[in-house]
C-alpha cells in the first residue's frame, strides 16, 4: 500500500543539520537511564548504588510484568538512582568503565525456538520495553500475541536523523530482526518506509507486508500507518509498534548474543554553532553536557531540547539523552513581548496560516527563525478547523478535543480517541491560534481510557 500524506506540513525551521556525514563523539564518561517517560509503570531495583554492571544486566523488572526487564546501556559502577517525589524510581546513572563488559546471553537458533522462548530471551535482553502496544500506546506484553506489528522505517519531523542512515551496515542484523518479529504474531509485519527509498533494507525485506508512504510531516508518525493499513477499532485491537533501530537491536542479539548501544543523533538548532551542526554517531542515555561541548552560541541564553522539536523533552545540561531520542536540539530562549506585534506585518515571522506577510512569500522554501516565545497566552478557541488542515487521519479533531475536555470518554472513542497518541496532536497545536495544549489533553483522555 501506498500512503500518500496531504494534510500536514513541513516546519521549515533554520538551523537544521548541515551535512549528511555521521561524525564521531568522544567515549562516554557517564550514561544516563530514565525512567521519566514509564510513568505508568512501577519498578523494582535490583541494583543498588555502587555496584558494579555489565552491559545486558537487569536494572529493574516491571512489577506488573516480573519477566520484563530493563538492562544497562553500560558497563561500569551505579554512580547515582535518582528518586522523585515518594521516592519514585526516576533514572540511573552509570559511570562507564574504561573495558566494558557484557552480559551472556544464551542465544540459539531463532528457527528452532518456540514464540514463548524468543520473548523470554527478549524481555530478558531488555528489548520488550523498546516495543509499544497499541491503543494506549503501553509497553507491550510478552503474554499478549498482537495481530500485527508495525515497523516505522520513516523520519519526517525536524531534525531526525533519517531511518535509512540508522540501518547504514546493519542490514544483516535488521533483516534477522524482521524474522524474529514474524514469530511473534500470527498476522503481518508492516514495514513502513518513504517513497522512492534507495535502502535495499527495506526495498528488498523479506517475510514483512513492505508500504510507502510520501508527503510532509507527519508521514512517519505510527497512527497514520495504522489508520490506513489495519485501523484500531476496539480497545481488544492488539497492534504493536516499533523502529528500525529495535529491530536491529533484536537481529544483534540472535546474530551476535549482546544488543547494539549506538545510534546516530542530530545535533542542530539556531544556539548550535553552524559548524557543530550535524549527525553524530552517539551512545544510548548519552550525557547532554558531553553531547554539546563547545558546540553551544554562548551569546544568548538558549534551551535545550532532548527529542524532535514538536514532542521532545526540555532538559538542562546535567541530564541525559532519552533513550528513545534520536535528536538535541538548542534553541534561542526569549521571554520579551513584542510591542505592537500584532500590528506588523510580519516579513520576518514564519506563518503557517497566511496571517502574516510571510505567509504569502513562498514561505515553504525558506528557513525561519523560532524561539520560546508563545507571543502571548491561551486564548478562547477561536478556530478549530486549523486542526484539520495538518490533521491526515481521517477523525474529527476539534470534536475530539472537546469530548476529551467534557470527559464523555464514549464520545471521545467514537471520534477517534483509541487511534491517536499524543504526538499526533503536535502539528495542530503548533498552528492553533488558541494555543491550547492539545497533546496534554489527548494524553489525559488516552489515560482516563486506559484500563489498569
Amino acid at each position: 500500500m501506498h500512503i500518500k500524506i496531504k494534510q500536514g506540513l513541513d516546519i521549515p525551521i533554520a538551523g537544521g543539520p548541515t551535512e549528511n556525514t555521521v561524525k564521531p563523539l568522544d567515549r562516554p564518561k557517564q550514561i544516563g537511564f530514565s525512567f521519566l517517560h514509564f510513568d505508568d509503570r512501577r519498578f523494582h531495583l535490583r541494583v543498588r548504588q555502587g555496584e558494579e554492571v555489565k552491559i545486558g544486566d537487569p536494572l529493574v523488572h516491571d512489577k506488573e510484568c516480573p519477566e520484563r526487564f530493563f538492562a544497562s546501556p553500560a558497563g561500569g559502577t551505579i554512580a547515582e538512582i535518582q528518586r522523585g517525589e515518594k521516592r519514585r524510581l526516576q533514572g540511573m546513572v552509570i559511570t562507564v568503565s574504561p573495558q566494558e563488559e557484557w552480559a551472556c546471553f544464551d542465544v540459539k537458533n531463532p528457527e528452532t525456538l518456540s514464540r514463548q522462548a524468543i520473548c523470554s530471551l527478549l524481555a530478558q535482553a531488555g528489548l520488550f520495553t523498546q516495543i509499544r502496544s497499541r491503543p494506549f500506546n503501553l509497553l507491550a506484553s510478552p503474554k499478549q500475541t498482537p495481530r500485527s506489528i508495525f515497523v516505522r522505517a520513516i523520519e519526517s519531523a525536524p531534525f531526525q536523523p533519517s531511518a535509512e542512515m540508522q540501518v547504514s551496515d546493519k542490514e544483516r542484523e535488521f533483516q534477522m530482526g524482521l524474522r524474529i518479529l514474524k514469530k511473534l504474531t500470527d498476522g503481518h509485519v508492516h514495514l513502513v518506509y518513504r517513497e522512492g527509498s534507495p535502502c535495499r533494507a527495506f526495498t528488498e525485506a523479506e517475510g514483512v507486508e513492505k508500504h510507502t508512504v510520501s508527503g510532509p510531516h507527519p508521514a512517519a508518525n505510527v497512527s497514520v500507518h495504522i489508520h490506513n493499513i489495519d485501523p484500531i477499532r476496539t480497545s481488544n485491537d492488539i497492534v504493536w509498534t516499533t523502529s528500525v533501530l529495535d529491530v536491529i537491536a533484536c537481529g544483534s542479539l540472535f546474530l551476535h548474543g549482546k544488543v547494539g548501544l549506538d545510534h546516530i543523533i542530530s545535533i542542530a538548532g539556531e544556539a548550535i554553532l553552524p559548524s557543530k551542526r550535524g549527525f553524530y554517531r552517539a551512545r544510548l542515555g548519552a550525557s547532554i553536557a558531553e553531547l554539546i561541548a563547545d558546540k553551544i552560541d554562548s551569546q544568548r541564553p538558549c534551551r535545550l531540547i532532548s527529542g524532535d522539536l514538536l514532542t521532545g523533552d526540555k532538559v538542562l545540561h546535567s541530564d541525559f539523552l532519552q533513550p528513545t531520542h534520536h535528536s538535541l536540539a538548542a534553541i534561542f530562549e526569549t521571554e520579551e513581548r513584542e510591542f505592537a506585534s500584532f500590528f506588523r506585518l510580519g516579513a520576518k515571522k514564519y506563518s503557517a496560516s497566511g496571517a502574516y506577510m510571510s505567509g504569502h512569500m513562498n514561505a515553504a522554501k525558506r528557513r525561519w527563525s523560532f524561539t520560546t516565545s508563545q507571543h502571548g497566552e491561551q486564548r478562547a478557541c477561536i478556530d478549530g478547523t486549523v486542526y484539520a488542515r495538518v490533521m491526515p487521519m481521517n477523525i474529527l479533531p476539534l470534536q475530539l478535543i472537546r469530548a476529551i475536555l467534557a470527559e464523555d470518554y464514549e464520545l471521545a472513542e467514537e471520534y477517534g480517541l483509541l487511534e491517536v497518541d499524543p504526538e499526533d496532536f503536535a502539528l495542530p497545536e503548533f498552528v492553533d491560534p488558541s494555543k491550547m495544549p492539545l497533546m496534554e489533553i489527548v494524553k489525559q483522555g488516552i489515560d482516563a481510557i486506559t484500563p489498569h
